[in-house]
């Protein structure tokens, strides 16, 4: 199967994991906060001019890897990265349903883990 992904690369991309986050950033995935410890992607790069800098939370990083390690062709894009998984899941089920048998359930598995994180973090801060 051939992979084609539509759209523009970066100018520059530069991708680093964060051992132990020194204050609190966003998630640029899932909107969650991510408090200061946590584990969680930096990404600078350069797309049409603008200069950004983009933060993913650990969840997050676990959702892509699993889609990237079970979908032969995973086009993502930052900021969507999670509409992006689910339709590539859904192409990946509707060509080789037999091929790809659980992998909603091992997508879905993920997306709960971040959802109750998120919660977690809502109710901490709900008590303060």
């Amino acid at each position: 199967m051939d992979c084609y992904c539509d759209y523009d690369p970066p100018e520059f991309y530069n991708a680093q994991v964060i051992k132990a986050a020194r204050k609190r950033h966003k998630c640029d995935e899932c909107d969650r906060p991510m408090l200061p410890g946590e584990n969680y992607e930096r990404v600078t790069g350069k797309w049409e001019g603008e200069l950004s800098v983009l933060t993913t939370c650990s969840n997050c990083l676990d959702i892509r890897q699993f889609v990237k390690n079970s979908v032969p062709c995973f086009c993502w894009a930052h900021g969507s990265m999670h509409d992006d998984a689910y339709s590539a899941i859904q192409d990946a089920y509707y060509r080789e349903r037999d091929e790809v048998k659980g992998l909603f359930m091992g997508y879905g598995r993920r997306l709960i883990a971040c959802r109750r994180k998120r919660s977690e973090i809502a109710k901490a801060e709900a008590r303060t």
